[in-house]
């Protein structure tokens, strides 16, 4: 067997991404080891690449250089009654979330149906302050912003 070279490095000098690169030495037939592959067969395949060009050894020593290790990082994996716990949290959270949903939808329908008993009021005042009121909540609507500016400067000469 001859000189061995990582994928990974492989890949970098020929300025391919890793994936393709192991895509076509899986169609040639050239089987890896530990992520490395020999430089002969890799050669069959990427004539182009050549490990004793200048430039080539260049990016090679600066590959070298500026590769950072990586740690090997155990991921704490946690008992599933840990697992149970939080999931039973989320699902406690998601309950109260959808209650209060719930709430401000029926209080929304609560304030349409007012809205338009105030519409067909006999005080024109009111009428045109519900009218008005329920067109601003329409236009939030529509722009789907959560923070409108109230319309409570007309509120306050209106039903005083």
């Amino acid at each position: 067997m001859g000189e061995h070279i990582s994928i990974a490095k492989a890949a970098r000098l020929l300025g391919i991404d890793r994936h393709e690169l192991c895509d076509r030495l899986c169609r040639a037939g050239i089987e890896g080891f530990e992520g490395a592959v020999d430089l002969d067969a890799l050669k069959a395949i990427a004539p182009k690449l050549n490990v004793n060009d200048p430039k080539v050894s260049e990016r090679l020593r600066l590959i070298r250089q500026t590769a950072r290790r990586r740690q090997a990082v155990a991921v704490p994996r946690k008992a599933e009654f840990e697992l149970q716990d939080e999931l039973d949290k989320m699902h406690n959270k998601w309950l109260v979330e959808r209650k209060k949903a719930q709430e401000y939808s029926a209080f929304l329908d609560l304030l349409v149906d007012e809205l338009g008993h105030w519409q067909a009021s006999e005080n024109k005042a009111q009428a045109q302050f519900a009218i008005e009121f329920s067109a601003w909540i329409c236009r939030q609507f529509d722009k789907g912003s959560k923070q409108a500016k109230s319309p409570r400067t007309k509120m306050r000469g209106l039903f005083v």
